[in-house]
């Protein structure tokens, strides 16, 4: 299955290319100064906000830096749509055959799948992110759909 790979420092993660709606550039986001660290702010995106999360944080590292290869990675589930805010999102690769970590490694990261695919760019870790898609979240977007 053809997945987006994008990192997070030394770090390669990735999302299944159809879970994607769109790659887009980084625009100006509306901000709300009262919100948790790793949320960027919300998307105007044909007529709907979208909440925007910096994966870098989520993943304890500096926030994404403004560079030509940061992107925001729309993804959409019945349960709404999330911007992820990730930096290197270059590269599409078929990943297949994944090895399934213990739980306790990626317990604290409820975000991270326990698949983890050993490709040629090293290790690839899989995202989940409807986990991050909070009821808080589901509740806004279904207020602005």
């Amino acid at each position: 299955m053809q997945h987006l790979l994008f990192r997070v420092g030394s770090e390669i993660f990735a999302i299944p290319a159809d879970e994607i709606d769109a790659v887009l550039p980084v625009p100006n986001l509306e901000h709300l100064g009262h919100a948790s660290e790793h949320f960027v702010g919300l998307l105007r995106h044909h007529g709907r906000l979208v909440p925007v999360l910096d994966v870098n944080i989520l993943q304890g590292e500096a926030p994404c830096r403004p560079v030509i290869s940061t992107r925001i990675l729309l993804v959409r589930s019945s349960d709404g749509a999330l911007g992820l805010l990730v930096e290197q999102a270059m590269e599409m690769m078929d990943l297949h055959n994944p090895q399934v970590l213990p739980d306790e490694l990626t317990k604290d990261r409820n975000w991270l799948t326990p698949e983890i695919f050993d490709t040629e760019l090293g290790l690839v870790q899989s995202v989940r992110w409807q986990a991050l898609l909070t009821p808080e979240w589901q509740a806004l977007v279904a207020h602005e759909a």
